[in-house]
């Protein structure tokens, strides 16, 4: 069949299969092959997938399971809504005996994780995962300042891995994980405090702020582009149009105050940061003890924008019992902020993990520790069988990318095609072209 089909065809053909199904497919015969290897076609692969963000169907979670004492992954499928029917638990294609691993992020389908030791509680590589390949993955040593992981963190407590002790000094460790749209490449950015006190919000000194791109596997220090705000320690990250983003914060004349909260940025591609201000209409956060509202507020990423989420309740409630989101219509421009809905749950909202088809969320409670499906428009929600620390959920709509990662010699790498890594630019100047056509789509139809 091959034979008589041109390759321009074949890309078409392959452009609608999984990319397990696509990898596969390099087995058949070599014309096959050579499609599938050619970077430009992979490039564009990835493209699409990213982009098709409407026809996403599956969603992949992950938790801590208490009763195991395990990381567990599971890919739900659904054209309409997240279900128990339709889901599988991921075999993980790297060894957990020894060590635990802490969610970093998901991005354009892969998947970033901490590795830390169970006896020594010390990280000790950044992991690369592709689960749409399933037993692609690679390892990245991270280089000092490299410090024991606490207690509470190691056990998946509410701020996660950042807080981390070395030779009588506390560092706080914060990493984001995005993809750069014009290299065609992912980065993980790494920034160090040195905390002077212990308060929840307190004095920090940048020890050091690092870049990883994953294609060179180097480490590149960018300590002197310094932000003048502070991110905080507990802020989870979001990655959209090739940039990472956290909560930061300028520091107020009380320690235990700050005097303003901004969305913190970092520029994937020129490594610099930048900072949005939040919707006016949303309520400062002064973060004061003994205060009458306790708030807290997060950056998500839904459907490829940026979003904010307003958690909220009273102060003498122990969990949040609602959130307001926000969301950026026109990525940089602070006046498109538009409130899109409040969820409000009695259970407490402990944390929204993503947006879904038909608008649905996933958000995880506090009371009972159950993994909900909630649709705020209709007011329903159903539980999942999903039980664990509401903190540690972490979830997000999925996309697939074919991105191997692999070792020759003992050495790992990562890139586009099989044989080679390659930047976007490298893509554009490859001799054979990929691309969707009219005239492939008429050759499909028929």
């Amino acid at each position: 069949m091959s034979d008589y089909l041109p390759d321009q065809v074949l890309a078409e053909i392959f452009f609608r299969l999984p990319a397990k199904t696509v990898l596969d497919c390099r087995c058949v015969c070599k014309s096959w092959c050579s499609v599938i290897t050619n970077p430009n076609f992979m490039f564009e692969y990835n493209k699409l997938s990213f982009k098709n963000t409407n026809n996403v169907t599956r969603f992949l979670v992950s938790y801590y399971d208490m009763d195991e004492q395990r990381e567990i992954f599971t890919l739900h499928h659904g054209d309409y809504s997240i279900s128990d029917h339709y889901h599988e638990e991921l075999e993980l294609p790297f060894d957990h005996g020894l060590s635990r691993y802490m969610i970093i992020g998901f991005c354009c389908g892969l998947v970033c994780l901490l590795e830390i030791s169970k006896a020594e509680r010390l990280p000790q590589s950044l992991l690369i995962w592709n689960p749409s390949v399933g037993y692609s993955f690679k390892t990245f040593p991270i280089h000092s300042p490299v410090a024991k992981i606490d207690q509470q963190s190691f056990g998946y407590g509410q701020y996660g891995p950042s807080i981390q002790f070395s030779q009588g000094k506390i560092l706080v460790s914060i990493f984001g994980f995005g993809y750069v749209p014009k290299t065609n490449d992912y980065k993980v950015v790494r920034i160090v405090y040195h905390l002077e006190t212990s308060c929840v919000v307190s004095k920090r000194v940048v020890e050091i702020i690092d870049v990883l791109t994953l294609s060179t596997g180097e480490w590149e220090n960018i300590t002197e582009a310094a932000p003048p705000y502070l991110i905080k320690r507990n802020s989870v990250h979001a990655s959209v149009n090739g940039a990472v983003h956290w909560i930061g914060y300028y520091e107020g004349s009380d320690e235990r105050s700050v005097s303003q909260l901004v969305v913190a940025v970092f520029d994937m591609y020129g490594e610099v940061f930048k900072e949005f201000n939040l919707p006016n209409g949303m309520m400062s956060d002064t973060v004061k003890f003994g205060e009458r509202e306790v708030q807290k507020i997060s950056v998500a990423a839904i459907k490829q924008s940026l979003a904010l989420l307003h958690y909220h309740s009273h102060a003498r409630d122990e969990a949040f019992l609602s959130c307001s989101i926000w969301l950026m219509n026109e990525y940089g421009s602070i006046e498109s902020w538009t409130k899109l809905y409040n969820v409000t749950i009695h259970s407490g909202v402990g944390k929204i993990l993503g947006n879904w088809r038909k608008g649905e969320l996933l958000v995880g409670t506090v009371y009972n520790w159950a993994l909900l499906s909630f649709h705020p428009r209709y007011r329903t929600a159903r539980r999942l069988t999903v039980r664990g620390e509401p903190w540690c959920y972490y979830g997000d709509a999925y996309m697939e990318c074919l991105v191997i990662c692999k070792k020759i010699d003992g050495v790992s790498t990562m890139s586009t095609s099989s044989d080679e890594t390659t930047t976007g630019q490298e893509l554009e100047t490859e001799s054979s072209s990929y691309k969707i056509t009219d005239k492939g789509k008429e050759i499909l139809e028929e």
